[in-house]
């Protein structure tokens, strides 16, 4: 996704860095201020060359991952899971759900899709045309009625049936609305009444905005305490750096990427690998 470097080390003269033009390349792909302010004075304490400022780079960014990165784990009929998916409006926030279903969706785990964006009824449309191709179990609530009731009775209705794995859609009007933010806290206190607490509180972003989506993942996390994030719409893109900020600053995992159209397009977040492509050119 950073070209530039081979550009610099091509150009660097008597083996200058040129730290500015790094800054520069950093914050273009979306890394946050203070992610690259303390990337850059970690990097000028250590004896490098134009050559070697690419690898050390990548070992800086690399290093917010510790730890291997975990894969989320579907609940059983005995033991179900429910997991709450928010995110704003055009962020594929719907298509990321059928992706879920379709990776752990199983005729003895079954998934069950709850349509609780009760603004909109084209995304209960959309929902209950994924769950139809899928296989999985639907439930909705009306629209303009009540998310957190249509929340509610979903689950009950999947719990019912058996469901392994319970996914709520919610609504995502715009995240800056408190309005919204309020409902959706709703939507995870009532859950809580019927489940204890969802198991996974996933917010899905669009993982070329950049800015957009930091400050979106912020406001989710003060209000939801969101416990994964799932990056879509990074094909062909030379921007991705919001996830490396994420996990600097709130210390949110990606989990997965979307990456394609189809229910397939789902993939385990890597760190090397996104580290790899983050300078590729």
């Amino acid at each position: 996704m950073i070209g530039q470097f081979k550009k610099w080390i091509a150009q660097a003269q008597g083996g200058k860095i040129d730290w500015d033009e790094l800054e520069a390349a950093l914050i273009q792909a979306d890394l946050g201020l203070d992610l690259v302010d303390s990337v850059i004075d970690r990097l000028q304490n250590q004896p490098l060359s134009a050559e070697t400022i690419q690898s050390a780079t990548r070992e800086e960014l690399l290093s917010l991952w510790p730890t291997p990165v975990r894969e989320l784990k579907p609940g059983t009929p005995e033991a179900p899971a429910v997991w709450l998916i928010v995110g704003v409006n055009g962020t594929g926030k719907t298509t990321t759900i059928a992706k879920l279903a379709h990776r752990f969706h199983h005729p003895d785990h079954p998934v069950h899709m709850v349509a609780a964006d009760t603004f909109r009824a084209a995304a209960i449309e959309q929902l209950r045309t994924w769950s139809e191709r899928l296989g999985t179990g639907f439930s909705a609530g009306t629209e303009g009625g009540d998310p957190a009731a249509a929340a509610f009775q979903g689950i009950e209705s999947g719990l019912a049936n058996q469901a392994a794995t319970l996914l709520v859609d919610t609504a995502g009007r715009l995240h800056n609305k408190e309005g919204l933010m309020r409902e959706l806290e709703k939507v995870k206190r009532v859950i809580g009444k019927h489940t204890g607490q969802p198991q996974e509180t996933l917010l899905v972003i669009d993982g070329a905005s950049g800015k957009n989506a930091i400050e979106q993942a912020k406001q989710f996390h003060e209000i939801l305490q969101v416990t994964g994030v799932i990056a879509t719409k990074l094909e062909g893109s030379s921007k991705g750096g919001a996830i490396a900020t994420l996990k600097q600053e709130f210390d949110l995992d990606t989990l997965y990427l979307g990456t394609g159209e189809t229910p397939a397009d789902l993939n385990p977040f890597a760190p090397d690998h996104y580290i790899s492509e983050f300078f590729a050119e």
